[in-house]
């Protein structure tokens, strides 16, 4: 994908082994890192760049059948996508190891506000494409989708976890002014990412190529496009909301970056960890009030009730984007 970076930055962000389990995982890796580095190698890409499946539950299930089916690809690949409601897009993007409609409690309220919610499921994530990915891939779905000419008119993002610093990424590449909800993001993807790894006894001369492997694959670069490193450079309103005992990404590194930007604000919860402040009614509350700019419309729109009927979207044409990349209604 020309001009549009992808580094793959595969470890569950969403999972933390057990003492048990990483010192036997370490004692693997090093005996296996000075016989076979290449062994070495694609192992470590195997467990830490394939995401796990999820399972959605009743009520998600009976959300994604009222959603209207497209799909884009990107890099070759088939990513999936739901929408429901008319009116300017709201793009919600899931966490590693999971899926868009983890993110339902925001359709309703988007809905009855004029809006038109739009959930993915990221690469080699749910009903896309695909067995492995990375940070930089689900960037560049996100920049697609976002893409003026992406005919979703996205105005406003709500993101989770490793979704939300891909997320962060893409806005500042495109230059893309749209608030943005970033729910317990990991905003220090690098320092994420080689923790887990020096956990498991990954020697940094095996982490670090397949890293660089990747940069030069895709263009980006880790550090440079670390999402703290980029968050300033977002161009409108983000609303960070992290829980105080986040058992995954510490709230200290949302504490630690988001009080450097103006435009950001940091909401903290306490109690909700780190995939519950994905449905909780106030940090919903607060998202779509966020999103819309009224606190009154977004309350009415989140205490109205459930959305009764099927909605229906116009469908979207063929169009071209990066790397050949296309959207088409399923």
């Amino acid at each position: 994908m020309a001009n549009r970076p992808n580094v793959t930055y595969g470890h569950s962000t969403n999972v933390r082994s057990n003492g048990g389990r990483e010192w036997a995982t370490r004692q693997v890796f090093k005996a296996l890192s000075f016989g076979s580095p290449r062994l070495t190698a694609r192992l470590v890409e195997t467990l830490f760049f394939t995401p796990g499946s999820y399972v959605p539950s009743t009520d998600e299930r009976r959300w994604l059948a009222q959603g209207e089916p497209f799909h884009v690809r990107v890099h070759g690949r088939k990513i999936c996508g739901w929408r429901w409601g008319a009116g300017p897009g709201v793009l919600l993007v899931h966490g590693w190891s999971g899926r868009g409609i983890q993110l339902h409690r925001y359709i309703d309220p988007l809905v009855r506000a004029g809006r038109t919610a739009v959930a993915i499921d990221g690469p080699a994530h749910g009903e896309s494409d695909g067995r492995r990915t990375s940070y930089f891939e689900f960037t560049d779905v996100v920049r697609t989708l976002i893409a003026p000419d992406g005919g979703l008119d996205v105005q406003g993002i709500v993101a989770h976890s490793f979704g939300a610093a891909a997320v962060v990424n893409a806005l500042a590449r495109e230059k893309a002014a749209m608030r943005t909800v970033l729910l317990a993001p990991a905003l220090q993807l690098r320092k994420t990412l080689v923790d887990a790894l020096e956990r498991h006894g990954i020697p940094s001369r095996i982490y670090e190529k397949i890293i660089a492997g990747y940069e030069t694959r895709f263009g980006y670069s880790l550090t440079r496009d670390d999402p703290h490193r980029c968050l300033g450079d977002l161009r409108a309103p983000v609303l960070v909301v992290h829980d105080r005992h986040d058992p995954v990404i510490a709230h200290v590194e949302s504490e630690a970056v988001c009080g450097r930007f103006g435009q950001v604000t940091l909401k903290t919860t306490s109690g909700l960890g780190h995939r519950r402040i994905m449905a909780d009614a106030d940090v919903v509350e607060a998202g779509v009030s966020h999103l819309l700019r009224d606190r009154g419309e977004a309350q009415a729109a989140v205490r109205s009730g459930s959305l009764e009927s099927r909605c229906q979207a116009s469908p979207l044409g063929d169009r071209e984007a990066m790397s050949c990349c296309t959207l088409k209604t399923s």
